[in-house]
């Protein structure tokens, strides 16, 4: 909890973007890192000065068996190395009697840009379980490790893709 407050805190987020605790996508609150050298540096965190501005895209699908529609709730957003964002993706559990459970897997494209990207909370490090027409917002908040900037085979990309399969879960 105090680790989580503290991302927060620094984020520079206002609260009413943030998850609320107890809802349907808190699961019982926000996963977050626990370990302390991934702390400081989030904590030690700033926008890159000067730095290049880099369109992040979402995409989501879902796995064809699953009757569930997922899509995010932005198609992007802008940010520079160093920078903390927030967005979501809406997902509808259709099926008219049965709850589901999703497991969420990413990816980032180009590859070599998913080395400095860093996801602090996501929908994805939990499964997902929606009961029968149930409607969820769940969070990605992620930054884009200032070292990007560094990276001479990342010089001309401005564009990252995060995308997103859902899957039913085989336990659940």
């Amino acid at each position: 909890q105090a680790l989580w407050d503290k991302l927060v805190t620094l984020s520079n987020l206002p609260s009413e973007m943030l998850p609320a605790r107890g809802t349907s996508h808190g699961r019982g609150g926000p996963k977050t890192w626990t370990d302390e050298e991934a702390a400081a540096k989030l904590a030690s965190l700033k926008p890159l000065k000067n730095g290049k501005l880099i369109t992040v895209r979402f995409d989501s699908t879902i796995g064809d068996v699953m009757p569930w529609s997922f899509v995010p709730t932005q198609l992007d957003v802008k940010v520079v190395p160093g920078e903390t964002a927030l967005s979501f993706f809406t997902a509808t559990n259709h099926h008219p009697t049965k709850a589901i459970t999703g497991v969420a897997t990413y990816n980032v494209h180009p590859p070599k840009a998913g080395l400095y990207f860093n996801k602090i909370q996501c929908f994805c490090f939990e499964e997902q379980r929606l009961l029968p027409g149930e409607t969820v917002d769940m969070p990605v908040f992620f930054f884009i490790d200032p070292d990007y900037a560094d990276d001479p085979q990342l010089a001309t990309v401005n564009n990252i893709t995060l995308s997103y399969t859902f899957f039913p879960d085989r336990h659940g």
